[in-house]
Parts: structure tokens; sequence; C-alpha cells
């Protein structure tokens, strides 16, 4: 075995419109700024609520609970995403209590005001008792600004917000190249955790925890050559190597299971990687190339890099979105509504599943038989848990994130100590103190 050991990670810098300050204990514990991002972070930011697909008809509607805010999310008549406040205007009950599904109507359970899918007033019952009558516009649906991208319906409740593309800036176009909107989902998680959002959010804003925690990655990546990018509005990513190994470890002169099966699977021989394991990196870039089409993906898109690598986005305040050709994992960070040490991580992951169609515009055959499965018949439903049942092996989130949960709590816990004040960040972390200081700006804390 040989060991090399590569470069600290590249960083492409956008910066902040504060100087780095340090990240205290207050903001992960105090009911304070708990509100305060509530007031001024969260009702000011572009946020996802939910999947565009999952909206796609009339009728079809979501409900997206932010702290003590629930918004709805729907699809009008006329074939619009639109939202508005989950907040009847009769007297403030919520007017759809499920997480989602297709109503003719939307109707207020406490007293039976109905609102059509572009949240108009429509029927009030005994409307002749209320004295000088209703007037419907009025009492309509307070509405909530909308965009889509990525697949994904966004919402902003100010209306000095920029436009949804301003707030994404680049990240529009490096991203789309992947096509999530195009991918199938297959999982739809959400784990109650005993930590405050930002913790677990911090959590995947940096790779120094990675070999300390996660001993897997050691056989798929080079996590210490990463580059990190910082943009404009707190946003931030991440871009690693992958089919290959880490170099701060010895370099084992045969490929692990892992990079065999991911060789084999676009039609390479693992033999011949024989004390060349580095080289599996670029070769895959070749086989995925020139064998893609075979197994139903279009690459054209890509480039090579991109063929081989993974790449993570945290769309800020509270979104993160992992990227490779045929798959993608998005995960949200949401408040408690009242306990800044309580929180909710939502997980979606996406794949993309061979389309015959494209084998046979590259005037490949398409082989039925490729191990490739199948993509689901019916959306994946929503799977609700704890944080227990992920200690307890009851549920997993893949093994990456549940060795995450597994500390998270402990660090919510150690925030508390009279022996911790702030953080201390090394040169991997910088896309944690990138966002920090945003969230400084945008909370006006200095």
């Amino acid at each position: 075995m040989r060991q090399i050991v590569e470069p600290r990670p590249t960083v492409v810098h956008t910066p902040a419109p504060l100087p780095a300050a340090p990240i205290t204990a207050e903001r992960y514990i105090s009911e304070s700024w708990l509100q305060r991002e509530e007031e001024q972070l969260f009702a000011t930011s572009w946020l996802v609520a939910c999947l565009e697909q999952d909206v796609a008809e009339p009728g079809e509607y979501q409900v997206f609970n932010i702290g003590r805010e629930s918004i709805l999310v729907s699809r009008t008549d006329e074939g619009q995403v639109a939202a508005f406040y989950n907040a009847c205007q009769h007297r403030g009950a919520r007017v759809m209590v499920n997480d989602g599904g297709w109503v003719g109507q939307f109707t207020c359970p406490y007293h039976g005001w109905t609102y059509d899918h572009a949240g108009k007033l429509v029927h009030v019952p005994d409307e002749e008792r209320f004295t000088g009558g209703i007037d419907k516009t009025a009492h309509s649906l307070k509405p909530v600004r909308t965009g889509t991208a990525f697949g994904l319906v966004w919402v902003c409740m100010s209306d000095e917000a920029p436009s949804l593309e301003a707030f994404l800036g680049p990240l529009l176009d490096i991203i789309a190249p992947y096509a999530v909107q195009d991918m199938t989902l297959i999982g739809d998680q959400t784990v109650s955790l005993d930590c405050n959002w930002k913790a677990v959010f911090d959590n995947f804003g940096e790779l120094y925890h990675v070999d300390h925690i996660h001993p897997q990655h050691e056989l798929m990546f080079n996590c210490p050559a990463a580059t990190v990018h910082l943009f404009d509005r707190g946003h931030t990513g991440v871009v690693i190597d992958g089919h290959t190994v880490n170099p701060r470890l010895p370099i084992p002169d045969e490929p692990n299971p892992y990079l065999k099966a991911q060789i084999e699977k676009f039609g390479g021989d693992p033999a011949e990687f024989s004390g060349r394991v580095l080289d599996i990196r670029s070769s895959m870039q070749t086989l995925r190339r020139e064998n893609g089409a075979r197994r139903g993906w279009d690459y054209s898109a890509f480039s090579d890099e991109r063929l081989s690598d993974i790449e993570q986005y945290n769309f800020f305040p509270n979104v993160m979105l992992t990227v490779q050709p045929d798959d993608a994992l998005l995960a949200r960070a949401r408040p408690h509504p009242t306990d800044p040490n309580k929180c909710f991580w939502d997980k979606l992951t996406f794949h993309r599943f061979p389309d015959a169609r494209v084998a046979e515009t590259a005037g490949v055959a398409f082989e039925p038989h490729d191990p490739v499965g199948e993509p689901p018949t019916h959306r994946p439903q929503r799977d609700v848990f704890t944080q227990e049942d992920i200690i307890a092996g009851r549920k997993t989130m893949t093994i990456t994130i549940d060795q995450d949960i597994h500390l998270i709590r402990d660090v919510q816990a150690g925030m508390h100590s009279k022996g911790f004040t702030a953080q201390k960040l090394c040169e991997d972390e910088v896309r944690i103190q990138h966002y920090h200081d945003w969230l400084d700006h945008v909370l006006g804390v200095r």
C-alpha cells in the first residue's frame, strides 16, 4: 500500500457582507434567538416548501410548516402554483390540517368557510347572519409569493425580498445540468432531533468531521482535496472527488468492494486496476460516458468531472442539495415552533432511472437485464420518526446521516455548558463561518 497526502481544500470565495465573528452558543440555545429567526430570517427568505410534482394538478395541495407558521401550497384551476397562509379568515383556524392530498375546495373544519384553489373565499355558511354581509375578496386567504426551481416549489413571506432567480444567482446554472426535476422520488423521511436546526445544518457544511465519524467515506471519496464555494446571499457548496479513496490513508493495491461494483456497473474490469486504484476516477468518467447510453442514461450535459464526483450545495437558510448524475438528496432543517433545542430534519431521496428511449436515440440496444432497478409506481409516503428510532436501529436515513444523528444531540448538549462560549473553526469549516456571517447580516445582530 502507498500513501499520498493531498493538499488542503481549495476555496472559491465570495466575501460575506460582514467580517468573520465568533459563533456563540447563544444562537443555538436561546429562545429569543429562535423568535428573532422566525421574524427576521424565515419570514424574509426563500424557502423550499414542497415538490412541484406534489401539486401537479388543480386541487392537489401540500402544507408546509416552518416554526409556528403554516403555508398552504396549491395548483389553481388555471394551472398556476399558488401559496397562502394556512389560516382561515374567519377566526384563524388552520384550513388544512393534513400534510397534503387533493380536494375540490379548501374548507375550514371549524365553521365551514370555503375557499377555491386560488384561495378565493367562495362560501360562508349562514352568510346572512353576518351584519352587512361578507366581502369575500377581502376575506380570501392571504397569498404568499411562490417560485419554482429544480422541481421544487419555493415560497417567500416577504414582498421586499429579491426574486427567486436573484436569490439563487449562479446556483441556477450550476445545478441545472443535473435536472433534478426529472428524477424520481424514492424516499421521503422526517426525523425529530434533540438539537437546534442550525446544529444539524452546520454538520452538513463541513468535511472536518468526516475522517472521524464516517470511515466508509475513505472507500469512495477524496474529501481532503475538496473544492469549497462560498456564494453570495449565504449559499455555499463543495465538490468532492469521487470513485477514489482518501489519500491521507494508505492507498490499497486492489479496488475495494464499492469501487469494484461501480466499475462493473459500467462495463469495466476491476482487475485492470490492480496497483492503480487512483486511476479509477478518470477511468470511471470514460466508462460512464461510453456505456451510459447502453444502460439508458444520457450524460451529454455533464463534464467528465461531474461523471465521477459528488457536489453538495447549501441554500441559505436551511436546505441542502447533494447531486450526482443519477442521484440527488435534498435535506431541510426546520425549527421547532417553541424549543430552540429541538428541530425537524426532512430528507427527500431521488434517483434517475434509465430510459430505453435514450439508448434507442443513441443507436445502442438497451439491455433490460442491467441491474438498474425499476421506478416505483406510487409516490413514497412520508415516514416520520424520532432520533431514538435511528439510534435503536429501527430506522435509517443512510449510514452517513445515521452516524451524524447519533452525535448531534451531544453537540447541542455541549452548547449549554458553562465551559463553552464560542466555536473555534478550522480552514475546513469556512462554509460554516460564511453561513453564520450572512445569518448575522440578515438578522442585524452586528
